[in-house]
């Protein structure tokens, strides 16, 4: 899975590090402004008589838009799609798995490449850079190290920083790597000038990582040869740029051990930062299964908009040791403030579900990325999917699928019965230029009223006096009667936003 944060204008995550960090905690390229998602009360002083509803994006009606036409792709799962805002270009990054078919051990695991103009029709180019049982019109770019070769979990990053153009482009992957002849696994990284040409770091694993059978961990004195800490990183790698630490950050899949004590009881998630990618902190545990919770966490990848970290969590359907359960593994929404600690507001529900009916390549295992793709009207979220967790790989197609969410739209705050509203916390609004509603109100109406700092209407500015929004749109503009932004004082003020018979989405303040 790949994870990219973008700061370029009009296309924000769409894969890529800016020039310059934008660390702003509500800043938004899009507008110079500042949009506040409504996912969490962080920005809420308090709100009456609503309730917090989570979104689903829609999947798209042509997928799977990558499918298995090649030897090689007899499974298709981790992706990676970066969009040149420049250019148009969409660059997909995906691992294809096809085991003992593969003559050469380097190619039982691969990273192939994929293009497209518009995101949804891909070509797969033949690159002629590594072979597939001696047919060289391959479209592969990274192939294992041999040995086991599973170079799970391939996330990719596109370094506009970089002053060095040999290492814009940026991979972490998991494999194998012989140490002393013994096979070592855990993280490794790769770099590239365009995304094709790829160039392995000298050193690996980087990090090294647990993968094995369950067993009592070894005592202290005979661990050598482990990971140097333990939980350790493993086999699904979701990369991404942390603005707020101006950092790398690798969210990994890691294992907790049993009631018993055995190790590689349920997965859970790690977090580990690099200022150069190549020196990586020491893995710290972030996602933890909880009592009650009977699935695992397979894998988070994670992207920042609007001040917000966001997490699609891979909510996988087992028990301990993989016992139990439908082997389903749809996508969870979780947040944080910090990249660090998070809040699982929506664990009820998924953001991403899945079928279940065993019958689409996406109706059992979603391999979420996190590298969504932001454009003016949606966000869309590229995924690896199989019909399910032992599907038949003879017969059974998987492939990359993609779900759009209109922009912003993650979460929508609206009446219980048939009115309510929110009221912000106190906000510049100093040279305010517009103020905009990312809102749905087709069967009713939206009002904004501006109160003091110290929560007392403002005169000319009340619910009286705003003009009603009506309609479903992304940017609804806020107006009162006879009133303009530039009469508005500068200074702190509540902003207060009733709701009838509304949802409301988003905020954007631009000024």
């Amino acid at each position: 899975m790949v994870a990219v944060l973008s700061l370029l204008p009009q296309d924000i995550t769409a894969g890529a590090v800016a020039a310059k960090s934008k660390a702003s905690s509500g800043s938004s390229a899009q507008t110079g402004g500042r949009t506040i998602l409504f996912v969490d009360d962080n920005a809420i002083l308090y709100r009456s008589g609503t309730r917090r509803v989570l979104q689903q994006p829609k999947r798209h009606t042509a997928n799977p838009m990558i499918g298995e036409t090649k030897p090689w792709e007899v499974a298709i799962g981790y992706c990676t799609v970066y969009r040149d805002i420049r250019t148009g270009l969409h660059q997909c990054w995906y691992q294809s798995y096809s085991g003992n078919r593969a003559n050469d051990p380097t190619r039982r695991v691969v990273v192939c490449y994929a293009t497209s103009n518009d995101g949804v029709v891909w070509e797969k180019p033949n690159l002629g850079l590594f072979d597939y049982n001696g047919d060289h019109n391959t479209n592969i770019v990274l192939v294992g190290n041999g040995g086991r070769s599973v170079n799970y979990g391939a996330s990719v990053l596109v370094d506009h920083r970089d002053s060095d153009t040999e290492k814009r482009y940026k991979m972490a992957y998991w494999d194998f790597v012989n140490v002393a002849g013994r096979q070592v696994p855990g993280l490794c990284v790769a770099f590239s000038r365009d995304g094709i040409h790829w160039v392995k770091h000298s050193k690996a694993p980087l990090l090294q990582g647990a993968y094995g059978n369950p067993t009592q961990p070894p005592f202290s004195a005979e661990s050598q040869g482990e990971p140097p800490i333990r939980p350790a990183i493993s086999d699904v790698i979701d990369l991404m740029w942390d603005p707020q630490r101006d950092c790398f950050v690798i969210y990994s899949k890691t294992w907790i051990d049993a009631p018993d004590g055995r190790r590689f009881w349920k997965r859970a998630i790690i977090r580990t930062e690099s200022k150069d990618f190549v020196h990586w902190s020491m893995p710290q545990l972030i996602f933890v299964p909880v009592d009650d919770d009977p699935g695992q966490i397979h894998g988070a990848s994670v992207f920042y908009l609007h001040g917000v970290y966001l997490a699609l969590l891979q909510r996988l359907d087992f028990g301990g040791f993989d016992r139990g359960g439908s082997g389903n593994m749809p996508a969870e929404l979780a947040l944080s403030r910090d990249g660090i600690h998070w809040h699982r507001s929506f664990q009820d529900e998924m953001f991403l579900p899945v079928t279940g009916d065993g019958e689409t390549f996406d109706a059992g295992c979603l391999w979420t990325s996190s590298t969504p793709i932001h454009l003016p009207e949606e966000i869309r979220f590229y995924y690896g999917a199989y019909p399910g967790w032992n599907s038949d790989l003879e017969n059974d197609a998987s492939g990359i699928g993609l779900a759009t969410l209109p922009r912003d739209r993650f979460v929508a705050i609206e009446p219980t019965g048939s009115i309510a509203q929110a009221t912000l916390k106190p906000v510049e609004l100093g040279n305010m230029k517009r103020l905009t509603l990312n809102a749905d109100a087709t069967g009713g109406e939206v009002r904004v009223e501006l109160l003091t700092a110290e929560g007392y209407r403002v005169a000319g500015f009340t619910r009286d006096h705003s003009i009603a929004i009506t309609g479903n749109s992304l940017q609804h503009p806020v107006k009162w009667k006879g009133k303009t932004m530039a009469d508005v004082a500068a200074g702190r003020y509540q902003l207060r936003v009733h709701l009838n018979n509304s949802k409301l989405f988003a905020l954007t303040i631009k000024q």
